[in-house]
């Protein structure tokens, strides 16, 4: 059971990690902002429908809190948006880590609004991811675009608020498919509206660009519906450290696809990042 479930949550989060690299492939070969974040919903909302009709959740469900789905589901669009638009102005690798910063922000809401007494190895090891970060944006901070960093501090912004209501609605017993299904219907209409109403809409022209923006839809539809799987299994404590192959995935098929190369203070800098960060995930387990 640990073991297909540790195997599940690695394949979850070597599945997140070529979605970056593969929209930003598509953004080369002609592909839209707008197009990309629509096919990744369709497609995410045709697959998640499967369980719900086996298996019909109750209105009251939702209805009874309905706060917490809006929440989560705004989470997730802030996500969405700050990482496929983030690759637009800047490097994957950079987006990548800026966006692992999220477990930095659940830290401070545990102790400044949850009152979670948080032991000073996690802090520090917190510490050292700061520092991470800092070694990663030093070197080309004066030549960085800032739009691109401001939109992949919000996917962290997304991601942070996601975990954080994730456990509150695991406290209350809500099956993990029903909130993948109302977070993916529900973005999918906000962003129809929105897009549709401000935004043109231009389909894919090249044959590459519909591989590649098919294969990133694909990639968010099999992580997360692995990261569903895994949960049960192993508990989301274990499945999050797990996650942590997402940015060694991101990165490494960045160099080898797009040529996004670090230099050797932003090497130092996503180790930091990465290690303290899981080491700390793991020590909170």
């Amino acid at each position: 059971m640990h073991l297909i479930g540790n195997l599940y949550a690695i394949g979850a989060g070597i599945f997140f990690g070529f979605i970056t690299p593969t929209t930003k492939l598509a953004y080369q070969f002609g592909v839209g902002l707008s197009f990309a974040i629509l096919l990744r919903y369709f497609l995410a909302s045709l697959v998640i429908a499967v369980p719900l009709i086996i298996k019909i959740p109750k209105l009251t469900l939702f209805t009874t809190n309905l706060k917490l789905f809006l929440l989560i589901s705004l989470g997730s669009i802030c996500l969405t948006i700050g990482l496929l638009a983030s690759v637009m102005y800047i490097q994957i690798s950079l987006a990548i880590l800026i966006f692992y910063t999220y477990p930095l922000l659940v830290l401070f809401t545990s102790i400044v609004i949850d009152k979670e007494k948080i032991d000073s190895l996690r802090i520090f090891l917190f510490f050292l991811a700061f520092v991470g970060i800092v070694f990663v944006l030093a070197p080309s901070f004066k030549s960085v675009n800032l739009l691109g960093l401001s939109f992949a501090f919000l996917a962290s912004i997304g991601a942070a608020t996601m975990i954080i209501t994730n456990q509150k609605m695991s406290k209350l017993l809500i099956h993990p498919i029903y909130i993948n299904a109302f977070t993916n219907f529900s973005n999918l209409i906000f962003f129809t509206i929105v897009i549709f109403l401000f935004y043109d809409f231009p389909l894919p022209t090249t044959f590459n660009g519909w591989i590649f923006i098919t294969i990133a839809s694909l990639c968010y539809i099999v992580a997360y519906l692995l990261q569903l799987v895994a949960i049960p299994r192993i508990g989301q404590s274990r499945t999050a450290l797990l996650l942590y192959a997402e940015p060694i995935v991101a990165i490494i098929s960045a160099i080898y696809l797009l040529n996004d190369l670090l230099n050797i203070y932003q090497i130092f800098g996503a180790i930091l990042v990465i290690s303290s960060l899981a080491y700390a995930t793991y020590n909170k387990k």
